[in-house]
C-alpha cells in the first residue's frame, strides 16, 4: 500500500467521523492540514501493532476554535482505518 492510498483512508474515516451528528456543511476537510504517512506503534485491543498514521492539524479559524491535533491510523495489510486517541 503506497502512501497516497494510506491518505485516502485515513482521510475518508477522518471525514465520516467528523461528518457525524454535524449540520450540513458544519465540517470542512480544507481547515485541517494533512501529514504525510508514518509508522508507529499503536497499541489497541489486539496489542501494540506497527501502523502508519496520519495527522490532522486544525488550521486558522478551526484552531482558534479549539481543535487539536487528530490522528488517523491505517493498517497497511488489511487498509483498515481508525481515529486515535
Amino acid at each position: 500500500m503506497d502512501q497516497d492510498e494510506v491518505r485516502v483512508l485515513a482521510t475518508a474515516e477522518f471525514t465520516r467521523r467528523m461528518r457525524a451528528g454535524k449540520p450540513r456543511g458544519g465540517f470542512q476537510i480544507d481547515d485541517w492540514q494533512l501529514s504525510e504517512p508514518y509508522e508507529a506503534q499503536v497499541r489497541g485491543l489486539r496489542g501494540t501493532e506497527r501502523l502508519l498514521v496520519v495527522d490532522f492539524v486544525p488550521r486558522g479559524e478551526t484552531r482558534a476554535r479549539g481543535h487539536c491535533k487528530l490522528s488517523v491510523a491505517v493498517d497497511p495489510d488489511t487498509g483498515v482505518a481508525d481515529m486515535l486517541r
